[in-house]
């Protein structure tokens, strides 16, 4: 049964193919997801790219509690999303860091 992943990292794909043990960052339109779907999934990679500041690290973050809360419920609706169109032989993991 393959397991997908959802998981914001910077400058990668938010989806993680786990499979035999391995782990495979994926493009999300790779998977047998709908294109509206994909889409959302690179936007709210966006979204977690632009919380990063490649010039100051230690400054990197949201704006507001308000914001990351935001982020963080958007990444439960995606991985209900995934869940329904992946179908019952995935199983669809949220990990925030």
């Amino acid at each position: 049964m393959p397991k997908l992943r959802l998981s914001p990292e910077i400058q990668c794909h938010p989806t993680w193919l786990e499979k035999d043990g391995a782990v495979e960052n994926v493009a999300p339109e790779k998977l047998p997801v709908s294109p509206e779907l994909a889409a959302a999934l690179n936007e709210w990679r966006d979204r977690w790219d632009a919380t990063y500041d490649m010039d100051d690290p230690m400054n990197s973050g949201f704006s507001s509690d308000a914001e990351e809360q935001k982020f963080r419920q958007d990444g439960e609706s995606l991985a209900a999303r995934l869940e329904s169109e992946l179908g019952p032989d995935w199983v669809v993991q949220l990990r925030l860091s």
